[in-house]
């Protein structure tokens, strides 16, 4: 039990120096890619992707997971999609950004956290 406390913490510790030195954030890297030209972010959400995607391959391959499609909902995938766009709006950014910015001390992120974690 203290091992997978203790895992945690030096994962997430990690997980969080990692994302805050490297200013992770969905939005960031879409408004970046629009407004200046930058694509670093959106190559690193790509490739995130596709490693998750081998991984999840990989997995399934070998027996780990199962998974089931079934018919698409194309309602709830429109609805979802807007209600997430609104949310990042109101919210000033995804949720690792709003992570790492409230760590930095962004009163603002503050806000936004206890919502996100109730919702996890």
């Amino acid at each position: 039990m203290f091992s997978m406390i203790l895992s945690g913490l030096i994962c997430g510790a990690l997980l969080g120096f990692v994302m805050q030195r490297g200013r992770f954030c969905l939005t960031g890297g879409f408004r970046d890619m629009c407004i200046a030209k930058n694509n670093r972010m959106f190559y690193a959400l790509l490739i995130a992707i596709s490693v998750q995607s081998v991984g999840v391959f990989a997995l399934i391959q070998a027996g780990l997971l199962t998974y089931e499609a079934g018919a698409f909902p194309w309602l709830g995938t429109v609805i979802g999609g807007y209600l997430f766009g609104l949310g990042i709006v109101l919210a000033g950014g995804c949720a690792t950004g709003t992570w790492y910015r409230a760590g930095e001390g962004l009163i603002g992120s503050w806000w936004i956290c206890p919502y996100i974690s109730r919702h996890l």
